[in-house]
């Protein structure tokens, strides 16, 4: 427990660091009036471990700000649906199979800082290159009830391709990993790791003189 604190500590410590940085690089880029870019995304969570597995609807909040050279530095919001289980429903007096519900069901959620690097950049197409850091929250419940929650740090990787259209908006795809640091040993079946495919908007606005 106490070198599970001590890990704690230390990543809500670099959290901080990160934030310390964000905000540094966010008003560096500011200096060199460059508009914030908004980001959204819906997608589906696939593949996560544990159980339930089958994975469900993704969504995804952020705020860029382009810095000198390829980088943008910000932070995201996510929730992402990593499944629901399966039961038979039974009648209490007789015994009698009444048919298949919703049982058990998973869900992750939180936040982190972002860095990205615009790998390829033209006129028709982009290419982004991502990594996140922050800290998240897996909750199960069983038919609206919250029956159990982890929270801990989570950290992302993306890729990103994007057709720049008029107005300063962009759409695309968005493919990612996602990895959240906690322990299973009180439940076997948290998911901790999954991917995720999303459909991507972004805007930015024209910067004023």
């Amino acid at each position: 427990m106490r070198a599970h604190a001590h890990v704690l500590a230390a990543a809500r410590a670099a959290c901080a660091a990160m934030l310390a940085v964000t905000v540094s690089l966010a008003v560096a880029g500011a200096a060199h009036a460059a508009s914030p870019v908004l980001v959204a995304s819906a997608g589906a969570a696939l593949s996560p471990n544990g159980q339930p597995d089958g994975g469900g609807a993704a969504g995804g909040l952020g705020l860029m700000f382009p810095v000198e050279g390829p980088w943008s530095f910000g932070a995201v919001l996510f929730a992402e649906d990593l499944g629901t289980g399966l039961a038979e429903l039974h009648d209490p007096n007789t015994g009698e199979a009444l048919g298949t519900v919703a049982d058990l069901h998973r869900w992750a959620f939180g936040g982190e800082w972002r860095a990205e690097a615009r790998l390829y950049n033209a006129r028709r197409a982009r290419l982004l290159w991502g990594v996140g850091f922050g800290y998240g929250r897996e909750e199960k419940d069983q038919r609206g009830q919250v029956a159990g929650a982890v929270s801990g740090i989570t950290a992302s990787t993306s890729a990103s391709f994007l057709i720049p259209a008029a107005h300063g908006h962009a759409f695309g795809v968005a493919l990612a990993v996602r990895r959240l640091f906690v322990s299973t040993e009180s439940d076997p079946d948290l998911s901790t790791h999954w991917a995720t495919a999303a459909f991507e908007w972004r805007w930015q606005g024209t910067p004023k003189d």
